[in-house]
């Protein structure tokens, strides 16, 4: 069942990904209804219709497996009992962006839901990853190396917070084609840091302080975690990984936004998110664990 949900999660990794093709080759509106594509289900194809489509038949795909995780997963009393909210919450989620994948179609690429349908995805990745992590993990033994503090705590989840409004930031900009509203890189457009916060130079701005802002919190999350069994692991990998993520966000500038450095960026974004969540993960339960006492084993539970 662990595995189910692990392949899934990895299935949404790349349709984050495909997504983000869909959006750098400007094959949003490729097909102009939804949910059939000029009035079809298979319509006739060329490269962005293919894309669009074949964005929509995997998530599809994608929704048909957790619907069969989901039956055998209810089948089983003690996971029934375990898991009936996050299967709630997994729908919920996935229901609301499906509604936003149509209105991002119907409502021709809003800014708004372009980026929270980009949002929604990445949440329901993470989600089937933590649930994965769930099933997997529960049985094992605790590293007694990972006792964190309450203020680490509260910087894993500011990390967390500064890690959804990058998210939403990067959303804005892609959505309002504001990549290139700075062409230069670390200043904005000639030797000013800051020309204006107005406008898409001002979107462009704002995504780059917080972006740094994250990186600092990262930084100091790592630091304080560093020794920490695999919470100091996750915390140095998505150190890492945000460093190497500024630096495909300032080649997509100076390149001027070629579509494999996009869709690398896209998939970096949604890499750290997945980093990011099973480090708080381990952070809440290692609070969890030490602070109160260690929860009961499903097995326990089940008898």
């Amino acid at each position: 069942m662990a595995s189910g949900f692990g392949v899934a999660a990895g299935l949404t990794f790349c349709l984050i990904v495909v997504g983000a093709l869909v959006r750098a080759h400007d094959a949003g509106l490729a097909c102009p209804d939804w949910p059939l594509c000029f009035g079809e289900v298979v319509p006739h194809f060329d490269l962005e219709i293919a894309f669009e489509w074949g964005h929509r038949v995997f998530a599809g795909a994608i929704s048909l497996g957790l619907a069969g995780l989901t039956f055998f997963m209810l089948r089983r009393p003690e996971l029934r009992r375990e898991f009936r909210h996050r299967l709630v919450l997994l729908w919920s989620v996935l229901g609301v962006q499906v509604v936003f994948g149509g209105l991002t179609v119907l409502l021709k690429l809003a800014p708004w839901t372009v980026s929270v349908h980009l949002i929604l995805g990445n949440t329901f990745c993470f989600l089937l990853l933590w649930t994965a992590l769930d099933l997997a993990e529960d049985s094992q033994v605790r590293d007694p190396s990972e006792v964190v503090t309450s203020g680490l705590r509260s910087l894993s989840y500011g990390v967390a917070f500064l890690l959804l409004l990058q998210m939403v930031l990067g959303g804005w900009v892609s959505s309002n084609y504001a990549g290139l509203a700075c062409t230069h890189f670390p200043t904005c457009n000639g030797h000013q840091w800051v020309p204006t916060w107005e406008g898409l130079v001002g979107i462009q701005i704002i995504h780059r302080i917080n972006g740094v802002l994250l990186l600092v919190a990262y930084a100091t999350l790592a630091y304080f975690l560093s020794g920490k069994g695999r919470l100091g692991s996750l915390s140095a990998l998505g150190l890492a990984l945000v460093l190497l993520q500024i630096g495909v966000g300032v080649a997509n500038v100076l390149l001027r936004l070629p579509i494999w450095v996009t869709a690398l960026h896209s998939g970096l974004a949604a890499a750290i998110v997945l980093v990011t969540a099973m480090c708080v993960r381990r952070v809440m339960r290692a609070g969890r664990v030490y602070g109160h006492g260690p929860a009961p084993s499903r097995m326990v539970e089940a008898q």
